[in-house]
């Protein structure tokens, strides 16, 4: 398999990136935010201290509402300017490629610990803290069943590895 394609900086694809990378931690943030909402009403109901459990409920209820969606903004916002020229996307068998003007990465199919597919893109996870997307629609049609195949054979290889690597 050989597919090479350009890949335009499209700053919007890169929140959505950020927002799924950012998943659990904004999960974590929402749920922080819950308990905190739970305990001012607790502190509301049980005491005098009203401006303090009132104040307690507005942090619970930015923790879940905003504080996710200003992290993944300003992140985006804090991107290096070496993506915002595109890149010169590269799949192989063995390698993804991906070439910036001024900075190149790349991965073995085995570096890749998950793939996440959604009607859009694939998000090769790298860790739990990095991403690659690989746009669907900077693809042909048969570019697309190409990968697909690869990444489902390539899913079922990682899952054989670790079925063979677990201790009995």
């Amino acid at each position: 398999m050989q597919i090479s394609m350009w890949v335009p900086y499209d700053e919007a694809r890169l929140r959505r990136t950020i927002t799924l990378v950012l998943r659990p931690q904004i999960r974590i943030l929402r749920v922080l935010g819950g308990v905190i909402v739970a305990m001012s009403l607790v502190l509301l109901t049980l005491s005098d201290l009203v401006l303090f459990g009132m104040l307690l409920a507005v942090a619970g209820v930015l923790f879940m509402t905003v504080l996710g969606p200003f992290t993944a903004a300003r992140t985006t916002s804090m991107q290096s300017r070496i993506i915002k020229d595109g890149c010169q996307m590269t799949i192989t068998d063995e390698w993804l490629t991906v070439v910036f003007p001024l900075a190149e990465s790349r991965f073995r199919w085995a570096g890749i610990d998950s793939i996440v597919e959604t009607p859009e893109a694939w998000y090769l996870m790298v860790g739990r803290a990095q991403s690659f997307t690989v746009p669907k629609d900077a693809m042909t049609d048969e570019q697309r069943a190409e990968l697909a195949a690869f990444l489902t054979a390539e899913r079922e290889r990682q899952a054989g590895r670790a079925f063979l690597g677990q201790p009995r």
